[in-house]
């Protein structure tokens, strides 16, 4: 029988080690919630192409790595000539909207919420009485000279609800078939009636602005519309920003990569991009901060990949014209983004292409009971890892499920992240690292 003294040496060791789980845990999730906080402020400006975002977020994300202790990959000079340690410039275009307005029936509408641009939105400003083409699913309505037309976006109830209807009408169920049919009567504004604002970009752009609205904004019999905007396809130097830490076998490398690159602003609405993607770049650090401490097997270059939201343009760059590590000798590929939910589980995109690699993932995941379900897709191309897979690249683009449904929308903020698994996520995937 063990003394009391024993006893209570136990019990005070065991609550020890407890607490210091739960500390360690918490600083985690602090450290975390610090970075995405950073990230979304408005130095960066949603990290897009107004007010150089996407630039300043580069910039800090340098000097994280720096402070962290990863080491610069190379000199790659800008178009200027200028050098930044860590950061690989690459060219883009994009249609930037630098400033909207919009008036229906004299009540002025506010960027973000009542609406936003489309991305192929054009520039000019004017008035227009407003024809309203409902749906527009069986004909093309004459809108008129000189009107701007209003357009549904989806199905009505009545096709919804009718698996042969919806069937029929599946081909139309995409609204820029819809525009594409209307422009020729050259209406001198567009309106889209939507559920939800969905923002992205586009590199190309139609000679008519074009605005996505908010349904109960644009309820029927209504007469006038007035806008402004300034806009027009401009072509930039991004970055992908890239950190090195050498492994035990240094000339086989494992790629960790998160987009850090978001919608930027219209007007003064900020596209914040908390979980989409602050979150898989605070992620990234934290990898990162762990193998300084724990030297991994093979070399590790950790990627924060610049225009992501604007077509995969900086992956693209790296795979296709300048990848820093020989893809034959890159090992394998992760890709963090969306990391600000997991209570509904994580999902491996490409885990159906490596089917071995996935099994190694979920028995981990069967050992230490990280989140709910490790689900698998095939490789699609909906964010950085998919030029990598596509020329020969083992990886895996894991994102969270659960959580707010707030994306690409003035609402993904870091006060709505949960962050609600993002310590049990975040150590699956280093166990899961250390393993291949």
């Amino acid at each position: 029988m063990k003394s009391i003294q024993t006893i209570v040496f136990i019990l005070a060791f065991s609550t020890k080690s407890v607490y210091a789980q739960w500390e360690s845990s918490e600083i985690l999730l602090q450290k975390a919630r610090t970075e995405v906080t950073i990230l979304c402020s408005n130095n960066f400006a949603g990290r897009g192409y107004i007010q150089d975002g996407h630039r300043k977020a580069a910039d800090y994300i340098a000097r994280r790595y720096q402070e962290i202790g990863l080491r610069s990959t190379g000199n790659f000079p800008d178009s200027k000539g200028i050098i930044k340690p860590y950061q690989q410039p690459f060219p883009l275009k994009v249609n930037v909207v630098a400033q909207s307005k919009l008036y229906i029936d004299g009540r002025f509408l506010v960027a973000g919420i009542d609406y936003i641009m489309n991305p192929t939105t054009g520039s000019g400003e004017g008035y227009a009485l407003i024809k309203d083409a409902g749906y527009m699913l069986d004909s093309v309505p004459t809108i008129g000279d000189g009107r701007a037309v209003v357009i549904t976006d989806g199905l009505p109830p009545a096709i919804t609800q009718d698996a042969g209807m919806k069937e029929k009408y599946k081909d139309q169920s995409n609204i820029n078939g819809r525009v594409a049919k209307i422009q020729p009567q050259n209406p001198t504004a567009i309106l889209v009636r939507k559920k939800k604002l969905t923002a992205s970009f586009d590199e190309e752009a139609i000679a008519t602005p074009y605005f996505e609205v908010m349904e109960d904004k644009l309820p029927a019999g209504l007469k006038q519309v007035r806008w402004q905007v300034l806009s027009g396809v401009k072509e930039f130097e991004s970055q992908n920003v890239i950190g090195y830490l050498e492994g035990m076998v240094k000339d086989t490398f494992i790629i960790v990569s998160a987009h850090y690159d978001h919608l930027g602003k219209l007007n003064n609405a900020i596209f914040t991009g908390a979980n989409d993607n602050a979150s898989g770049v605070a992620m990234l650090f934290s990898m990162a901060e762990y193998f300084m401490q724990h030297q991994p097997k093979y070399s590790i270059l950790f990627v924060a990949f610049g225009g992501e939201e604007t077509g995969l343009n900086g992956s693209r760059f790296y795979v296709m014209e300048q990848p820093i590590a020989p893809l034959a000798q890159t090992k394998f590929i992760l890709n963090l983004d969306l990391m600000g939910a997991g209570n509904e589980g994580i999902m491996a995109v490409g885990g159906n292409d490596f089917p071995t690699i996935f099994q190694k993932l979920t028995k981990i995941n069967e050992e230490i009971k990280a989140v709910p379900i490790v689900k698998s897709r095939p490789n699609a191309p909906n964010s950085d890892h998919y030029f990598f897979l596509a020329n020969g690249v083992k990886g895996f683009f894991v994102y969270t499920m659960g959580g707010p449904p707030y994306y690409h929308d003035v609402y993904d903020t870091p006060a709505h992240l949960e962050f609600s698994k993002f310590v049990e996520v975040r150590n699956l995937l280093l166990r899961f690292l250390e393993r291949i």
